[in-house]
């Protein structure tokens, strides 16, 4: 129980470096990815926090084909936001 209880706190942490990040503002500003975010297969996804899996939806693949959502992604620093 205590490494669920953790698990879950370092999710927190991480998803508050994410929300003051400017650019995952600005890929969050994005319509389609506004749209996925609201799609209930995308949410179940997110829930199961499998990055593999996640990564292989083929509607987060759709809009990545986005030039400017690719770019917004890239300038995305996942991993240090995922270990400060």
């Amino acid at each position: 129980m205590f490494d669920q209880v953790k698990q879950q706190w370092k999710m927190m942490q991480m998803m508050q470096r994410l929300m003051k990040d400017e650019n995952f503002k600005a890929l969050m500003a994005e319509p389609r990815v506004q749209e996925l975010m609201k799609d209930a297969d995308f949410q179940a996804l997110i829930k199961t926090q499998d990055p593999t899996k996640i990564a292989a939806s083929p509607k987060l693949a759709a809009i990545m084909r986005d030039p400017e959502i690719a770019k917004k992604f890239a300038k995305l620093d996942l991993k240090s936001l995922m270990q400060a």
